[in-house]
């Protein structure tokens, strides 16, 4: 997947985190639609959701875990530096 910002453009990590929870929250609501309206549906094509859905999850956790480490880093950088 190709970065949709320019190369310029530095986000902070939270903002990222933000921007991926906002996608998931959106493939979560579609699937749920999907669930709730029935549709003849290849069998592979909702593994596949389902995997993208996986896959997802797994990088909202990352994303996030990273977040934590960096954010604690920082406490512990500014408490050694006092």
């Amino acid at each position: 997947m190709e970065p949709s910002q320019s190369a310029a453009t530095v986000e902070s990590p939270s903002d990222i985190v933000a921007h991926i929870d906002q996608k998931a929250v959106r493939l979560s609501a579609l699937l749920r639609d999907i669930d709730n309206h029935p549709i003849a549906m290849n069998a592979d094509l909702r593994e596949r959701l389902d995997e993208i859905l996986e896959m997802l999850g797994c990088r909202v956790a990352a994303t996030r875990a990273l977040l934590r480490q960096s954010a604690m880093s920082d406490l512990n950088g500014a408490g050694s530096s006092a």
